[in-house]
């Protein structure tokens, strides 16, 4: 039985260019034996076919009577021709992503800003207004830059396939997580479910992500949740046995030790067989914070804060000239803030507003009731702003 002979492999052997060949109007290119004269290359580099691609090429060109000067200087000047070409072709490269790059950009801040892709063309037309007044000479540079609605749309999409890739690589490096649960009603009555995640890698490295915003159209119990938690899960790909704490926003649905969404997932996650403990009755810091406001007893302050505002900005004469005294006086603001019960972090802002406006407050109101006024004592604290209302005093006595 005859013997297997195995067939020659040449990139097994390394062959390398030497720069002796160079006399036969060759270099090397990106690890290949490139012709200087006609740029073409050859198959395996190897002196004897870079000689007779010379001979059989290049034969009757001027170029094989001239002497060995000659030759050298031939060489140099079609190695600097070449050069000259790689490093336009490079520039013109660097441009092009420059203009890609620009696009990106643009299209980043129309998303960002939650405008239309229509506004894409309108802001290169803006952009060539500017171009034509400051640099006309520039204007070609800048009319590459492509901003129509289509592009637009794709470089957006592009992006957030990108960040989605990033965030389920994030999620599949890290060793031990948890998730935020928070699920309220947008303008439209639609259930929003905001899913976050917490989570830590071998190398104490925390990540706080905000995965997903689901939209509940139908019933929001305990089992609708846990359904759009668990769908998320697998989307990012997370590793449920590395779950160590589901933080809710109290509500029953949320909670329920049957039917609750932290239980559901809980359970699930027994049934899987994982057995590590998790952490499922805790409240978010956010609506911990909400709960202590609504049990601290502020209506000594705020009835009285709240009469001065609402006296103000509730008659347009009143508002109209309480901006006219702002601006006369150069007031570092202009204008005074409303607070809703539900969105209970503007009462933090509407204090913080009238203690910066007193001054401006106390006189608006000695010239709208000259014997009457409200004594507001506004100090600051470590932890915020102290406003104790005082019985109203006659500014007559």
């Amino acid at each position: 039985m005859s013997a297997i002979v195995k067939k020659r492999k040449v990139d097994l052997e390394c062959r390398a260019f030497n720069p002796e060949w160079e006399k036969y109007f060759f270099t090397e290119r990106f690890g290949q034996a490139q012709c200087l004269i006609c740029l073409k290359t050859v198959a395996v580099i190897k002196e004897y076919n870079v000689r007779h691609h010379s001979e059989t090429q290049h034969q009757a060109s001027s170029f094989a009577s001239i002497s060995a000067a000659e030759r050298k200087g031939a060489i140099v000047k079609l190695s600097g021709n070449l050069q000259k070409s790689t490093s336009l072709f490079r520039k013109q490269i660097t441009e092009a992503e420059k203009v890609t790059r620009a696009s990106y950009e643009v299209s980043r801040l129309l998303a960002r800003r939650m405008k239309p892709f229509t506004d894409g063309d309108f802001i290169k037309e803006c952009i060539m207004v500017v171009i034509d007044s400051l640099c006309p000479e520039k204007r070609s540079a800048f009319e590459s830059v492509s901003l129509s609605p289509r592009t637009v749309c794709r470089r957006i999409e592009e992006m957030s396939n990108s960040v989605n890739d990033s965030l389920k690589t994030c999620c599949s490096n890290v060793d031990a997580f948890s998730l935020a649960l928070d699920e309220s009603t947008d303008m439209k009555d639609t259930a929003q479910l905001a899913i976050f995640l917490r989570g830590v890698t071998a190398a104490l490295q925390v990540y706080e992500e905000f995965l997903q915003l689901v939209p509940l159209h139908g019933t929001t119990t305990g089992q609708d949740i846990f359904d759009a938690v668990l769908q998320c899960v697998k989307q990012h790909s997370l590793d449920l046995s590395r779950l160590v704490c589901v933080t809710t926003d109290g509500a029953p649905a949320m909670t329920g030790k049957k039917k609750g969404a932290a239980s559901l997932l809980v359970r699930h996650c027994e049934a899987a067989g994982h057995t590590q403990p998790i952490i499922h009755k805790v409240h978010c810091i956010i609506h911990q914070e909400s709960l202590c406001s609504k049990s601290a007893n502020l209506t000594d302050v705020m009835s009285v804060v709240v009469k001065v505002v609402n006296s103000i900005l509730s008659r347009s004469l009143n508002h109209r000239q309480f901006q006219a005294l702002t601006d006369e006086v150069n007031a570092h603001y202009g204008d005074l803030l409303c607070f809703c019960e539900v969105r209970w972090l503007s009462h933090g802002a509407m204090l913080s507003r009238v203690c910066d406006l007193q001054q401006e407050i106390a006189t608006f109101l000695r010239q709208k009731k000259p014997g009457y006024l409200p004594v507001l004592i506004i100090f600051p604290t470590r932890n915020g702003l102290l406003v104790w209302p005082c019985s109203h005093i006659s500014l007559r006595t």
